[in-house]
């Protein structure tokens, strides 16, 4: 009788063992819930930004200043601030940033300095919208020209292309919320 009672006091003890262990990690919360570590694997020339943080990549300041509506990042190249929307890519001071997953607090951004691929692209408005711009490179030895297709702007500036591994003159479709006239977006 004795060995059947220590049996069940011992069964009790590890089934009670085995519920606090799996009670506490089950439900956690507050600061537990905050030191369980994951882990991100980043693919090259990505990079795991907190909001306010600033990395020198390839001698270029990068910093994240904000995540705006919609999970646009706010970005500031060098003081100059811009936004990206998520999974867009914009270039900012010769440096091409790419929204590549956006939380709370951070973002995952790929980030490729232009200047230090080697200089084999040149765009004359430098990507801005409101002016028309002509993009020279390789495979546009007498230039790409921005055009407007109705409301939508076809922009042609300087990107990295991880296929070729080089820069050269990439179409963007940009829609102009006043409206495209002469190869560029109209200003308010």
């Amino acid at each position: 009788m004795d060995k059947k009672r220590d049996f069940a006091i011992l069964g009790f003890v590890i089934i009670g063992i085995l519920a606090i262990f799996i009670f506490q990690n089950v439900q956690l919360s507050g600061q537990a819930s905050r030191n369980v570590a994951s882990e991100i694997e980043l693919d090259l020339d990505e990079y795991l930004f907190r909001v306010g943080e600033r990395k020198i990549i390839d001698d270029a300041g990068v910093m994240l200043v904000s995540i705006g509506d919609s999970n646009e990042v706010i970005i500031d190249v060098e003081g100059i601030r811009k936004s990206v929307n998520e999974y867009g890519a914009r270039i900012i001071s010769n440096v091409q940033i790419e929204s590549i997953a956006v939380s709370d607090d951070g973002a995952i951004l790929r980030i490729i300095n232009l200047a230090k691929k080697g200089k084999t692209c040149s765009d004359t408005d430098a990507g801005d919208i409101y002016l028309r711009g002509k993009c020279t490179d390789r495979f546009y030895p007498d230039g790409a020209e921005d055009f407007c297709d109705f409301n939508s702007l076809k922009e042609y500036n300087c990107g990295y292309d991880e296929y070729v591994d080089e820069v050269h003159c990439l179409k963007q479709v940009v829609e102009c919320s006043d409206g495209c006239g002469k190869g560029a977006c109209v200003a308010k």
